[in-house]
């Protein structure tokens, strides 16, 4: 391709604002085109709302649309960023893929798996380069993780994080006029956003799928928020309990949750493999081994087993994840994307499964089954 791909976003919210900003940047540099935004809300699409959050847009040549199915019939475009609700999805990722336009596509990308299915079968059909939004593959400190990890025997990974019902907070689009939440944000609720894990949490399930390989099996357990906190709090769970169970027969522990009131976040990431141990801490990743003689004469000092991975700055994911799909697009080589659509359905199939096992009690749940049923 001779010229920088022409690019449309439908869903100018939080995610989609991100996207815009990093594809201003690349636009400046040559390397994209931005042709036209879509969004249902028509405040989204005005140009001062807009330069609150991106520096330096100018609405000048971009066209705005506020019906996703006009904007894929008028414009002639390389790709299209879908970073809508999941719930709100309405055909347009399989119209795009049939029209032969790329996709990035914005996780979760369906609430339903059949539907998510029927997106990447078209996507098939079409032939066309499809990305979902895991940025965190393309931090450089995740990635130092991975070349850690490769060819080591992984045994466990643990991670938590407690997040707050508040990290959310800006409301781009009155859900309360689409039939939606009054009070937070739609990512608050279920019916919208599938819960936290689901919305929040397939990120750190895409890492652990990252770094350990092909989860085969899920049981869940979540603690319901109490009804009488809806109306401020949203009705996700206030806590989420979920384990993993690998190809490799590594174990994953993903615990999460979402409190009120609170306004502090934190996390804890550790991969184990069967003579090592991994961190992610406040500098970057450490390694903990012992690489001298077994078993030494005495306890081998700390700094002798902590080995801190040789990696620099973690740099903007969200720049890095929009550099790789534009750079695919213009030269179609889909080996450039590390996240892949038929990849991520594995991460949403986890994210689904856990919701099912939860519903059940805790039972198991087989991920290859949700895909292939």
């Amino acid at each position: 391709m001779s010229q920088p791909p022409r690019v449309a976003i439908l869903g100018i919210g939080q995610r989609g604002l991100q996207h815009l900003a990093a594809l201003w940047r690349l636009q400046e540099s040559g390397q994209a085109r931005i042709v036209a935004l879509g969004d249902m809300y028509p405040p989204n699409l005005d140009e001062s709302k807009i330069r609150r959050f991106v520096s330096g847009y100018r609405q000048d040549g971009i066209r705005r649309y506020t019906a996703w199915g006009e904007l894929l019939e008028k414009e002639e475009i390389d790709a299209v960023y879908v970073c809508i609700p999941p719930n709100r999805h309405d055909g347009e990722v399989i119209l795009a893929a049939e029209r032969g336009i790329h996709l990035f596509v914005e996780k979760p990308m369906s609430l339903d798996l059949g539907e998510a299915r029927a997106m990447g079968a078209a996507i098939d059909r079409g032939g066309v380069i499809a990305a979902v939004g895991f940025q965190q593959r393309y931090d450089e400190w995740h990635g130092a993780m991975r070349a850690c990890l490769r060819g080591k025997r992984v045994v466990m990974a643990t991670m938590v994080h407690a997040g707050t019902v508040e990290s959310h907070n800006e409301k781009h689009t009155p859900t309360e006029e689409l039939g939606g939440p009054p009070s937070r944000v739609w990512t608050a609720f279920q019916e919208w956003s599938g819960n936290t894990l689901v919305e929040a949490g397939i990120h750190q399930t895409d890492l652990l799928r990252y770094w350990c390989g092909e989860i085969e099996s899920v049981q869940a357990h979540y603690v319901a928020r109490d009804p009488e906190l809806v109306a401020t709090e949203g009705d996700n769970p206030f806590a989420y309990s979920v384990t993993y169970t690998f190809a490799n027969g590594a174990v994953g522990h993903l615990i999460m949750s979402r409190l009120a009131r609170v306004f502090h976040q934190e996390s804890y990431l550790h991969v184990l493999w069967d003579h090592g141990h991994l961190s992610l801490e406040a500098d970057g990743p450490v390694a903990y081994t012992y690489g001298g003689p077994y078993p030494p004469a005495t306890p081998p000092p700390p700094a002798q087993v902590r080995r801190p991975l040789r990696v620099g700055e973690r740099g903007d994911a969200t720049l890095a994840v929009n550099r790789a799909f534009v750079q695919a697009v213009a030269r179609q080589d889909p080996s450039l994307i590390r996240s892949p659509f038929p990849d991520a359905l594995c991460s949403l199939a986890a994210v689904l499964g856990a919701n099912l096992s939860s519903s059940r009690g805790g039972a198991p749940v087989s991920t290859a089954e949700l895909l292939r049923d």
